[in-house]
């Protein structure tokens, strides 16, 4: 009787637990829902993971999945971690089987937006969706943030990118671990030009997934299964009484944990794949330096002579506190060289072209003193490995054991010496005297220079020196006399193309017993806008720094001419290339351009010191390089002729109407304040370019297809996708039509960002996000307002 009575009781309880706390039946059902800040969930049958919204700081939270039984309640994966929801937002799972997530505000994003018939929390922490006929039609697994877990599998293409660096930061961050259809598995800056800081080296394998077993074991294995390469080989045993997870952090480093089920501890590092912290790419940001004494704290302060972007956060890296043109004659007077001993650089992608050897730290510091490009060098045994500007991976840790790190460093300016103290001490009755003499040279003074001012020869050579002042603007390359531009473009005789303010000319500079190809854009238009144009593109190419941009090596201003001179790009425009038929890239290259275009324009609006709006992006304005290693192109944007420079503080600006017709964001039209939206507007015109493999607007293809076709390729797009004929637009391409699901995406995206709302289209973070297939894209506005 007594066992009777507390059977029924003992029930009562857990089920009131559940009540309060989760779903106590396994499978969710339609119509089902959570609310933001409602401390409900639904859990796993084992109540080991939960799916619901996932508390941050400051009344936020994320819709994702986190170990629920622990202490830490540790996250493994979010939908959408760029953008935290606020209390009473929603997740839905409606009844038509969508799983939408309710934003407060009103807005809605579709995590799935087809027609699931259930949904359930797996003790595996998948999250998955199910039809009627029990198939898993969606599932968290496929669509990873920064962590996998036991029985997870990262396919060929897929990615893991960390959190901030912030403690309870879990935005973006700055590093990606990814799964590369070459087989290679790879930790990388994917922000910078950085082809990694650690691989596995399986490169010469295809079909090569990362396979993270349910005894906790990670490896690779090969299309026929086979284990090729091993990277956890020490687990915690039994395997069953620990909780595991391997993850991406915010200081770029892929390590495997394991949390005991019964005891009050901690997760517990079983494996990591960098075992010096400071070989991770950029850990303390541009002329900063990485300390590292015990492998696994870093320190991260600025190179000498530079001074931090942030004081509070040194790790967002450094700025010179006094801009040295290294390359006027006068140079040397500016800037010392120093030697650090145990430290060096992690070599760039100049360093076979900067190699000196059988030298000693004399032959390496007349090196770098020589060498007006350099800004440091590494020298490793006898050998002297040339840096150059801006200067990244400075670090002093396990690795640079026996290195030498050697750096220019500038000159800080001296203020002028107060004699004051001497002048009363020395106060005698000649005092008179000389006050008297210095009165009238300060006078004499005075005069001359407002003659010369006046004088209108000498005002404008005033205005035209004082008006483009390198130091001032913070730049730091050469500056080129207008005959040595002369001499290496043969008198400006080779046109490779036309810019917004200027035509651009093929050249071969010639350095000592190097020779560079350049490509020299020489302003034509009016000086004054000309002197605007010229300001502007010195201000933000000379600031910035990403492999998706070109790079600029310098400029000339002599009287009213205005050059600048960029590293050539040999293989021409994106517009040459896209509308020939014979000479367009293929499928999968296409797709890596508009990726590098989007992560270049990601690079502008969010990572740039000042954020900038280009304003003109369009074909003609991404220039294509020739990877060294394959025959993929890369993009670069150019042309910032017309771009905006945007303070910290501001997310609009005030400006006339700039950009090319049939690529311009309609609030141009309407003459209001502009946002970075107006790129991802051109952005998006561009894409379905991309795809399509035609203009925007060609009229002279209505009247060749026998098919109908629309003037304006989205309205094309759009007609296609409503009339689910979408393999119309690809229907000379088999490339595509043979990918059409991703094809299908991409063009999704495109019309999400030609949305005439600002602000309904999406960041460029975002844009990325849904074009690599980390984020669903559900249906696109236009789309939508033409279906209802």
């Amino acid at each position: 009787m007594a066992l009777k009575r507390i059977v029924p009781c003992v029930l009562t309880l857990i089920l009131k637990f559940y009540g309060l706390h989760g779903q106590t039946s396994p499978n969710i059902s339609l119509g089902s829902s959570i609310t933001a800040g409602s401390n409900t969930s639904w859990l796993s049958p084992s109540g080991d993971f939960a799916f619901g919204f996932y508390s941050l700081f400051g009344g936020l939270y994320l819709l994702g999945i986190w170990f629920d039984k622990i202490p830490e309640k540790t996250l493994v994966w979010a939908a959408d971690r760029d953008s935290p929801a606020e209390a009473g937002s929603k997740i839905t799972l409606t009844n038509d089987g969508k799983l939408l997530l309710t934003y407060f505000n009103g807005s809605v994003q579709q995590i799935y937006s087809g027609a699931a018939s259930l949904a359930l929390m797996q003790n595996d922490g998948n999250f998955v969706l199910k039809n009627a006929n029990s198939a898993v039609v969606w599932d968290s697994f496929d669509f990873p943030t920064d962590t996998i877990l036991p029985g997870q599998v990262l396919l060929t293409g897929k990615k893991l990118y960390s959190n901030s660096r912030g403690t309870a930061d879990y935005s973006t961050g700055n590093y990606t671990l990814e799964m590369q259809a070459d087989g290679n598995l790879v930790l990388s800056a994917y922000h910078f030009a950085d082809p990694g800081y650690w691989y596995t080296g399986t490169v010469t394998l295809n079909n090569v997934s990362l396979i993270f077993n349910q005894s906790a074991f990670m490896y690779l294995i090969n299309s026929t299964g086979d284990n090729i390469f091993r990277l956890t080989r020490n687990v915690m045993t039994p395997t069953e009484d620990y909780y595991h997870r391997a993850t991406i952090d915010g200081h770029g480093n892929f390590q495997q944990f394991a949390y005991h089920k019964s005891t009050s501890s901690r997760w517990t590092r079983v494996w990591r794949a960098v075992n010096d912290p400071c070989i991770v790419n950029c850990i303390c940001g541009v002329y900063g330096m990485c300390t590292s004494s015990d492998n696994e704290t870093v320190t991260c302060n600025c190179i000498p002579g530079y001074t931090p972007l942030n004081p509070s956060d040194v790790s967002e890296g450094c700025h010179p506190e006094t801009v040295v043109n290294y390359c006027a004659e006068t140079s040397s007077k500016n800037f010392t060289v120093e030697v650090m001993d145990d430290a060096g650089f992690l070599f760039d992608n100049f360093a076979d072209l900067a190699r000196v050897s059988n030298v000693d730290v004399e032959g390496c510091r007349k090196a770098v003193m020589d060498d007006c490009y350099s800004l440091g060098a590494s020298l490793v045994g006898s050998t002297c490995v040339k840096t150059r500007m801006p200067l990244l991976n400075a670090r002093k840790s396990a690795s640079t054991k026996g290195m030498k790190a050697i750096i220019k460093v500038p000159t800080k300016m001296s203020n002028p010496s107060n004699h004051e103290g001497k002048k009363k001490n020395n106060f005698n009755s000649r005092l008179l005297l000389k006050i008297g003499f210095i009165f009238s040279a300060i006078c004499a003074l005075l005069s001359g220079v407002a003659a010369i001012y006046y004088s209108p020869a000498a005002r404008g050579l005033i205005k035209r020196r004082n008006y483009f002042d390198p130091n001032s603007m913070e730049i730091n390359f050469r500056e080129f006399t207008f005959q040595e531009l002369q001499e290496a473009t043969k008198g400006f005789s080779k046109l490779v193309g036309t810019g917004s303010s200027g035509k651009v000319y093929r050249g071969i500079l010639r350095l000592k017993d190097t020779q560079i190809e350049i490509a020299v854009k020489k302003l034509e238009k009016d000086i004054e806008k000309t002197n605007e144009e010229f300001m502007t593109e010195l201000k933000i190419i000379g600031r910035t720094h990403h492999k998706n941009l070109v790079r600029l090596l310098g400029f000339c201003s002599e009287e009213d001419k205005r050059l600048l001179v960029y590293e050539l790009m040999p293989n021409g425009t994106l517009s040459n290339f896209l509308f020939h038929e014979g000479q367009r890239p293929g499928w999968v290259q296409r797709v890596e351009i508009a990726l590098g275009v989007a992560r270049g324009l990601l690079y502008l609006h969010e990572e740039c010191e000042t954020q900038i709006i280009h304003c003109d992006i369009k074909p003609q304005n991404v220039l294509l390089d020739l990877k060294t290693l394959d025959t993929n192109y890369m993009a670069k944007i150019s042309d910032f002729g017309i771009s905006k420079l945007l303070n910290k503080d501001q997310t609009r600006t005030d400006t006339n109407m700039r950009g090319t017709m049939g690529y311009v964001a309609p609030e141009w039209l309407r003459n209001v304040p502009v946002t970075t939206k107006v790129d991802v507007f051109s952005f998006g015109v561009m894409l379905l370019e991309i795809i399509c493999g035609r203009r925007h607007i060609e009229l002279s293809r209505v009247e060749e297809e026998s098919e109908e076709v629309d003037i304006v390729l989205s309205d094309w797009v759009i007609s296609c996708m409503l009339s689910r004929n979408l393999q119309v637009l690809v229907s000379h391409d088999p490339e595509v039509l043979s990918d059409l699901e991703r094809f299908e995406r991409m063009a999704m995206v495109g019309l999400w960002c030609n949305h005439p709302d600002p602000n309904l289209r999406p960041s460029m973070k975002k844009v990325i996000h849904m074009l690599e297939g980390t984020l669903e894209v559900g249906m696109p506005p236009l789309l939508h307002d033409q279906m209802s």
